[in-house]
């Protein structure tokens, strides 16, 4: 979790067997490797000796996946809890099954028998029989608590297959001739992205944008690095077995910005990995908005090797970018559906499928044309109609109205309700640590000075950060606590509900039950209830706690109470995020400060009290 920052072990290579794998890595480009054989062998020390591409291919999470005998397509629907199947050269939907909910990456296993689902709503691993198109398993990933929120899953063997588990911070390999976990292996916060290759898994952080790679004979984390302190929304990494180049969608934060504008806040961005010594070639760093145009949220790629073209698949601005590897130009934008999110090449890469997530539509393109010839719909989609257009507009920077030039989204800092972790220094108002959306029915008014009182004064941001012209159709609105904006747009109420329906995840944190008991003790004797109340942890009221800037209007000096729920994964914290950890809450001066009336080890069991606090779990069990 953010909180926990894991020792990171680096591993040095001498000089000697740096060149002898040189030598070695160069003979492979050349085309004078061994004949593809299975590899029986772990790789050996140091893990830079990359395994040999023509013996052991790569397997990479995705929302799509195909089989290699009947080119059958199974894309994973998020929105609707179940998985399609799709025959896509004769254009039919041939099954949709339900799986567990919130289904975010689908893999196959390599005889073509199985589909595995990660189920990011229920923390489990469903196995879908393809020849009955029936779950025939439905695998725990919890380890007995709630909230590991599987996300990306690859099999690379029949009998196993690799799931990240952001909430929880694990990948886990699971037996799938056990049905179960065989092992869990900790790595830094939100892991998401994986890449499975030979005894090497490595591992996007969605958040942070770092890279692990661990290392599967030893079960563990053999380095994390970063790929830039501003880049995150990382959530695949593309494996180029020939030239040991791994390719990361992402986006830079330029939070530091003291004068921000819409195109001055998030910056689209591909980075290059160079496999062999783990380090980012900054110089073949590929950003879309120069090589094809302004772009929103780079979210998954596809390599196609004959060309050496990378398509990139911007799931915020609803195209596909085609990306001449050799020159670092574009050759092509490609508009598709809704939050496109996956991708996959067909075998000759004569076609591209990309995977609309919000619409339940796969678009077809002829890749020698860079031109969409099909769309095929492969979801009954039975959400709400306002939620699901709602979930459009909050995912979407190709809407004028929602954005200029299509730079920026919603969800580009609050990507499925949560916080980006980031603090925003150019706000009028001063410094803004980015909240989570959850249940926000419980917890007006909002923004941190506490003055919006109502969800649908997002038309206020959608005008002046986004630069949207807005979705209520007249050219000036009221301003925040003014008259109400509900009501005078269909597209901004159809929004408003869809942020009303955001529902946090269950709290993975295990606690000490004593340190917890002691914590609970700490909070009732130091009265915070008195303004974090109920099962929310507020009491909906602003406060000078005396951690504002004096410089600024009255705005800049209260504060709304925030909620004591999903602490566990919003640091840092109060509204300038000057605080990084809940200790340092009641370390910094300010009404907050215990640390010189509370004992130290009683304000750590406070720390640990509120960091067991419930999350989406039913407000009964509220503390």
């Amino acid at each position: 979790m953010r909180l926990e920052r894991l020792k990171i072990e680096r591993v040095l290579m001498s000089v000697g067997l740096a060149l002898l794998l040189m030598t070695m890595l160069g003979g492979m480009l050349a085309g004078t490797t061994a004949p593809a054989a299975a590899q029986t062998e772990p790789t050996p020390m140091p893990l830079y000796a990359l395994p040999l591409a023509r013996a052991t291919p790569a397997f990479t999470n995705n929302t799509l996946a195909q089989t290699t005998d009947t080119g059958t397509l199974i894309a994973a629907n998020m929105f609707n809890n179940t998985i399609s199947l799709i025959a896509p050269t004769r254009g039919e939907l041939i099954a949709e099954i339900p799986v567990g909910r919130d289904p975010r990456s689908v893999a196959v296993t390599l005889d073509n028998t199985r589909i595995l689902v990660a189920n990011r709503g229920d923390g489990t691993l469903s196995v879908v029989d393809i020849a009955s198109r029936t779950v025939t398993a439905t695998i725990p990933l919890d380890n007995m608590r709630p909230g590991s929120q599987p996300y990306g899953v690859a099999s690379d063997r029949n009998d196993r297959a690799f799931v990240t588990l952001q909430g929880s911070d694990e990948l886990v390999v699971v037996d799938l001739a056990l049905g179960r976990v065989s092992q869990r292996i900790a790595v830094p916060d939100a892991p998401t992205g994986l890449s499975v290759w030979g005894d090497f898994v490595y591992v996007t952080h969605f958040w942070s944008g770092q890279v692990s790679l661990v290392y599967l004979p030893e079960a563990r984390i053999a380095t994390t690095i970063s790929t830039g302190i501003d880049t995150g929304l990382s959530q695949s990494i593309e494996v180029d077995i020939v030239t040991g180049l791994a390719y990361l969608p992402q986006t830079r934060s330029n939070a530091q910005n003291m004068n921000l504008t819409y195109d001055s806040t998030v910056f689209p961005v591909v980075n290059v990995l160079d496999l062999r010594g783990l380090v980012v070639q900054r110089l073949s760093r590929i950003s879309p908005e120069t090589a094809d145009r302004p772009v929103n949220m780079p979210f998954a790629t596809s390599l196609d090797r004959n060309r050496n073209w990378l398509y990139v698949a911007n799931a915020g601005s609803n195209d596909v970018s085609v990306i001449d590897l050799n020159s670092g130009i574009g050759l092509g934008n490609i508009v598709v559906g809704a939050n496109p999110r996956g991708m996959l090449l067909n075998r000759d890469a004569s076609r591209l499928y990309v995977h609309n997530t919000l619409d339940g539509t796969i678009s077809i393109v002829d890749t020698a044309a860079r031109s969409v010839i099909d769309v095929l719909p492969i979801s009954n989609l039975t959400i709400p109609v306002d939620v699901l257009i709602g979930a459009q507009l909050f995912h979407s920077a190709a809407d004028s109205r929602l954005a200029a030039d299509g730079w920026i989204s919603c969800a580009s800092c609050h990507f499925d309700g949560q916080s980006d972790g980031r603090v925003w220094s150019g706000f009028p108002e001063g410094p803004r640590n980015t909240p989570a959306l959850y249940n926000l029915p419980e917890t007006p008014p909002y923004n941190w000075s506490g003055t919006w009182d109502e969800v649908s004064d997002v038309e206020l941001k959608i005008r002046w950060l986004q630069a949207g012209t807005g979705l209520i159709e007249t050219p000036t609105i009221s301003p925040a606590l003014g008259e109400s904006h509900a009501g005078l747009s269909l597209d901004l109420d159809t929004l408003s509900a869809y942020l009303n329906s955001l529902q946090g995840p269950p709290n993975p944190t295990q606690v000490d039950d004593d340190l917890r008991a002691r914590g609970e003790q700490v909070f009732v004797e130091q009265a915070c209830a008195e303004c974090h109340a109920g099962a929310a942890g507020t009491d909906l009221q602003v406060y000078d706690v005396e951690t504002g800037d004096v410089s600024v209007e009255r705005i800049g000096t209260v504060f709304d109470t925030p909620t004591l729920r999903w602490l566990w994964m919003s640091a840092p914290y109060f509204h300038d995020g000057s605080a990084a950890t809940l200790d340092e809450v009641f370390e910094l001066p300010g009404k907050h400060q215990l640390i010189g009336t509370v004992a130290p080890a009683d304000i750590d069991a406070l720390a640990a009290y509120l960091l067991s606090w419930p999350g989406g779990e039913p407000p009964s069990t509220a503390p």
